[in-house]
């Protein structure tokens, strides 16, 4: 028993933390959920693809909301610098009018101290909503702090981020800050978990996202 909850830790205390704030989200306003399946392998030397579904139910719960496809490329320059070009797809549930097309190219940077590591990543997107007269054009900036747990497969962390946008006339402002808290779980070396809190604080209305969400990534690794 003890052997059997070892192994299955994060998979036992994933499902009790959700279906503990579940109940409490669904009190909330504005108040969600998201789950990811990420694929990732190596294409040829250091390039390598990921491709990821996320799903966002609406705030009752009840049925999928909206539905966030990407496919990205990344070169990776060494351990430590990464940089990568993708295109994603946002749909909502029966509502064709809210499409939305979205390309974004990044770069991130990490410097690991011991256990301890720190990441920057700096990322601009620009999104397409059908019908709309102009893209909508951001610049994020995310500060990461993680902290891997010896040989538990436990990686705890914290990260900050900055969607600042660059305005139609090159305004830039910032339209909304992310802070987020949780934990990656290496099960092996081709599979993950993240499990995760995430709090927006907006400055305009964000059709997307909530105010807060938990949410559950897989990931795979060819």
């Amino acid at each position: 028993m003890k052997n059997y909850f070892r192994r299955n830790r994060f998979f036992i205390l994933s499902a009790f933390w959700i279906l503990l704030f579940h109940s409490s989200l669904y009190a909330i306003d504005g108040a969600g959920m998201a789950f990811k399946v990420s694929l990732s392998g190596k294409i040829y030397h250091k390039f390598s693809f990921l491709f990821e579904e996320d799903i966002r139910p609406k705030s009752n719960f009840k049925q999928a909301e909206w539905f966030l496809t990407t496919g990205e490329v990344n070169y990776t320059f060494n351990p430590y610098v990464k940089a990568g070009v993708a295109y994603m797809l946002l749909c909502q549930y029966k509502a064709s009018e809210e499409l939305r097309n979205r390309y974004y190219v990044y770069a991130s940077a990490s410097y690991p101290i011991g256990n301890l590591s720190f990441s920057l990543r700096e990322r601009f997107q620009s999104t397409f909503k059908t019908g709309g007269q102009h893209p909508k054009n951001y610049l994020r900036t995310m500060l990461t702090v993680s902290y891997k747990i010896g040989k538990t497969g436990f990686s705890p962390f914290v990260y900050g981020e900055l969607f600042n946008n660059t305005g139609h006339q090159g305004n830039m402002y910032t339209e909304r800050i992310r802070l987020s808290t949780g934990s990656d779980y290496k099960i092996n070396k081709q599979n993950a978990l993240q499990l995760y809190y995430r709090y927006h604080i907006f400055n305009v209305y964000d059709p997307v996202n909530y105010k807060h969400a938990i949410g559950l990534t897989y990931s795979h690794r060819f």
